[in-house]
Parts: C-alpha cells; sequence; structure tokens
C-alpha cells in the first residue's frame, strides 16, 4: 500500500511539474510577443475545415501584437483583402476593396484567435507538454470546465456539502475526496458542466528562440483551425495610426 501511495504522489508531482514547465513557456512566449516596447508581428497561414466544409487554399494574414490587447490584423483572401486594428479605444474593420471603413467596440466576442490564446491560457486553460525534443515543443491547452451555477449550487445542497462552497462566492476550505467524487458525480448526471466550444489548442514552439512555428485549435463538430507560422518579427507603434490615410473611404460608425 505505501508502494502504491508513494508511486502516486510521484505521478502528482511529475504532473504539476509538467503543467509548471508548460505555463513558463507560454509567459517566455507572451513576453517576447506582446509586452515589449515595439510589439511584435506574426506572419502566417490561415486554414479552417470541419465536416461540410474545407479551405482549398490557406490565407495569408499578418498581425501585430502590442499591449493592452491592440493589434493590427490584414488578411489578403484574393480580392478580398481587409484590414483590423484595435488602438485601444475602437476597433476598425477596413475593407479595401470597397472602400470603406467600419468603426465598432471592441469586446470579448471579438477578440483574435491567438490573441485570445495569450491573453487565457492561464485562467480559461490548463496547459501542459504534451511532446518535447532539443529543438521543439509541443504545447496543449485543455479548457477549464466551467460549472453552471444554479446546477452546482443544487448539488451542494442535494449533498449536503457546507453551503459556502456555493457560487460565485465560492469559499476556499477542502473538501474529502469522497465528497469531490459525489460532487463530480452529481454534475455530470445533471449536466452541471457548460460546454466549451474548444476541445484543444496545441501550440508548437521552439524552446531556443521562443518562436512559435504554429497553433492548432480543435473545436467540437471537428471544426479545426491550423495556422502556420512564417515569421515573426519587430512591429511598429505607427501602424494603429491611421489619420490621414484612407481618405476617400466611407465611414460607416457602428458604435
Amino acid at each position: 500500500m505505501r508502494i502504491i501511495i508513494y508511486c502516486l504522489l510521484i505521478g502528482n508531482f511529475i504532473w504539476a511539474q509538467n503543467i509548471n514547465e508548460a505555463e513558463k513557456l507560454m509567459d517566455r512566449v507572451s513576453d517576447r510577443l506582446i509586452n515589449t516596447d515595439l510589439g511584435s508581428t506574426i506572419e502566417f497561414e490561415y486554414l479552417f475545415e470541419n465536416e461540410s466544409y474545407k479551405m482549398n487554399q490557406p490565407i495569408n494574414g499578418a498581425l501585430s501584437l502590442f499591449s493592452e490587447n491592440r493589434f493590427y490584423l490584414e488578411f489578403n483572401n484574393g480580392d478580398n483583402q481587409m484590414i483590423q486594428l484595435y488602438n485601444g479605444i475602437n476597433l476598425f474593420t477596413i475593407l479595401l476593396e470597397e472602400k470603406e471603413i467600419q468603426i465598432d467596440e471592441m469586446n470579448t466576442d471579438k477578440g483574435l484567435f491567438i490573441q485570445n490564446i495569450f491573453n487565457n491560457y492561464k485562467n480559461e486553460f490548463t496547459s501542459y507538454i504534451k511532446e518535447k525534443n532539443n529543438k521543439l515543443t509541443l504545447i496543449e491547452l485543455i479548457p477549464k470546465k466551467k460549472y453552471n451555477q444554479s446546477i452546482f449550487n443544487t448539488c451542494i445542497d442535494t449533498l449536503s456539502l457546507p453551503s459556502c462552497l456555493k457560487l460565485p462566492n465560492q469559499c476556499k476550505i477542502g473538501i474529502t475526496s469522497k465528497m469531490q467524487e459525489s460532487l463530480n458525480e452529481c454534475l455530470e448526471n445533471n449536466q452541471g458542466y457548460i460546454e466549451h466550444e474548444i476541445l484543444k489548442v496545441e501550440i508548437i514552439i521552439n524552446p531556443n528562440t521562443l518562436d512559435m512555428e504554429s497553433i492548432k485549435q480543435t473545436n467540437r463538430y471537428n471544426g479545426q483551425t491550423n495556422i502556420e507560422i512564417k515569421k515573426i518579427k519587430s512591429a511598429s507603434i505607427d501602424m494603429l495610426n491611421i489619420d490621414g490615410l484612407y481618405t476617400d473611404f466611407e465611414i460607416i460608425d457602428l458604435r
């Protein structure tokens, strides 16, 4: 029995180390890309497919990331060329062929795929190292489970667990493994988990240069987004200022 307990403790310790190592690597990549004075530009190819649709050709794009969630995105899809930028105040969508600029407010639903990953990898995901060698590291991000508050609190009452465990102002007291098992079973049986659209995100990183090689996001219903990173370079904060540009474009204010 002591050997079994010892093995379990060792296994948990190694798993915790793995998660900690993955998060530290994500921290370093995030600092290199976003937390710099100049920001960074990521040149990439974008592909998406699901059960009913598959892109035949990738779309070329370039995304510049800056602090405070600011960004500048260029998409070149044949005749459909688009620029989108957020300068910290407003969201601008510039449709080059239509000669149109849409101005809107920024919200979390309009966040960018790559940007959202680096904004949320600590709070919304559990990250761990799936594979690694001297040149490349594969990090997998798994969404953390979210509870249906009403069902969660009902399970607390049904199982006669301490009421302070109820959401949203949950206390930090611990519960026994048997209580946790009963709570998990109650949540599973009563659909107490909120279904997450994302199943997993896989990021391949060069741990020596901190360059990303690729990002793959797998959604429910077999939706898959693939981004191949072509180049990462320094950006310029000046690209967020479009004063004096596109003077002949129609302005559509959606705020």
